[in-house]
């Protein structure tokens, strides 16, 4: 793993004393000291399905959520699921939330990069990639609303209440969304589809509640010419409303881009904010972005890079214009798949498919020291019982532990949900 002396701002000179390098070699010997314990906290095994893709979102009672690619309680068959794991003495019990059926009623195959969206009203939100109205040979995907039972569930199993916001129809219509949804500050949704649009190079659009269902207002339809095409991950609002996200392949260099949308009049505008050059800045963003409070960006990509496994970068607004930096470099075949994830003290985290020295995935910590970023491997996946290839990101929780996620490896070889304590 490569790391960045470029950063945010110039750095004060610094005095060395011999009271300096002492702390600092206490701060190193007991930096050295808290390894962090990497634990497996649940197996996905045959009975209760396997993939878990998307980011874990945890809620303030410490349960975590999730979605799986394939689940196979009752009549879940192959369509996957969504489910919630809880805290129960010194273990985690799942308790299914929802089987996804397919067809013309429900979604199918949740392949979610960016995980569940916790919604104003305390639901769940995202999109499965197929499942829904059927444009005669295949169904192209919904958006999914799950809510929690009215009253407190006493039972072992306490299914949540799916409703259907939206069906895709494919072009000009959207097709097949792998990522997350977003909310702005109005209750709108936001979101991607992969495929489908005008150009059948995906779509962004927006969900806006009307009544007892929701409108659809597709906000740019993709084409080579464009911003990037085949958006797979979902997107990021401002607090001024603008909508960003990346696309995954073409753009100015055929490497992939950086978007914005912003209001124009009745419509929208798309400015593409950096084009990736496939070189040491990385090649092919899958993850979405995360924005902090200074209106930078923070994303990933799959490929590229020093090490040529992927980077992780930061886009700073300047006026118009935007300045990139990459953080990172990974060395693996392949680099992140999934969103960073931004804590209270701006640290970011984020997971990588075959980096590391075991080419199994990693965890990483991206850290910003005043002068230069610092990347740390935090873990190393293998094959084996400790899971593999991680393709969502990482959930912070408020005592600083992590969790996440890998699609195989385990003890039956369907994926772990994994637990790092710093």
């Amino acid at each position: 793993m490569q790391h960045s002396q470029r950063g945010r701002s110039k750095g004060k000179g610094w005095r060395i004393t011999l009271a300096g390098v002492l702390a600092t070699f206490l701060l190193i010997a007991a930096t050295k000291a808290r390894t962090p314990t990497f634990n497996v906290i649940y197996d996905f095994s045959p009975a209760n399905g396997s993939m878990s893709t998307g980011t874990l979102f945890l809620d303030g009672a410490g349960r975590l959520y999730g979605t799986l690619q394939q689940g196979l309680y009752g009549n879940c068959n192959f369509n996957g699921s969504a489910f919630q794991l809880k805290p129960v003495g010194s273990g985690w019990t799942l308790n299914p939330l929802h089987c996804f059926v397919g067809g013309d009623n429900d979604g199918a195959y949740p392949i979610d990069h960016g995980g569940l969206t916790i919604g104003p009203d305390g639901a769940l939100y995202g999109t499965t990639s197929m499942g829904g109205i059927s444009n005669g040979a295949y169904t192209l995907g919904v958006v999914f609303k799950l809510s929690p039972p009215a009253r407190v569930c006493t039972r072992a199993l306490c299914p949540w209440t799916e409703t259907l916001l939206y069906e895709f129809q494919g072009p000009p219509d959207g097709a097949l969304p792998h990522g997350n949804v977003a909310f702005d500050a109005s209750g709108n949704l936001y979101g991607t589809t992969s495929q489908g649009g005008a150009a059948g190079y995906g779509i962004v659009f927006e969900l806006t509640p009307s009544g007892s269902g929701w409108t659809e207002n597709i906000l740019y339809s993709f084409t080579t010419e464009s911003g990037g095409t085949y958006p797979e991950a979902g997107v990021v609002v401002d607090s001024a409303g603008n909508v960003y996200g990346v696309g995954t392949r073409n753009g100015q260099h055929g490497q992939g881009s950086v978007y914005k949308l912003s209001r124009s009049g009745s419509g929208w505008t798309l400015n593409t904010i950096y084009s990736f050059l496939g070189g040491s800045d990385g090649a092919g963003p899958v993850g979405g972005l995360v924005l902090d409070e200074a209106g930078n960006l923070y994303g990933s990509t799959a490929a590229g890079g020093v090490g040529n496994g992927g980077t992780v970068f930061q886009l700073s607004p300047s006026g118009d214009n935007w300045t990139e930096t990459t953080l990172c470099s990974f060395t693996g075949s392949y680099g992140s798949y999934s969103s960073l994830t931004l804590d209270a003290a701006a640290n970011l985290y984020g997971t990588t498919y075959r980096d590391g020295a075991l080419d199994g995935g990693s965890v990483f910590k991206v850290t910003w020291s005043g002068s230069n970023w610092t990347c740390t491997d935090l873990h190393d996946f293998q094959q084996g019982t400790g899971g593999v290839n991680p393709i969502g990101g990482v959930t912070v929780a408020p005592n600083g532990k992590l969790y996440g996620t890998t699609s195989a490896g385990g003890a039956y070889g369907n994926g772990v949900v994994w637990e790092i304590t710093p």
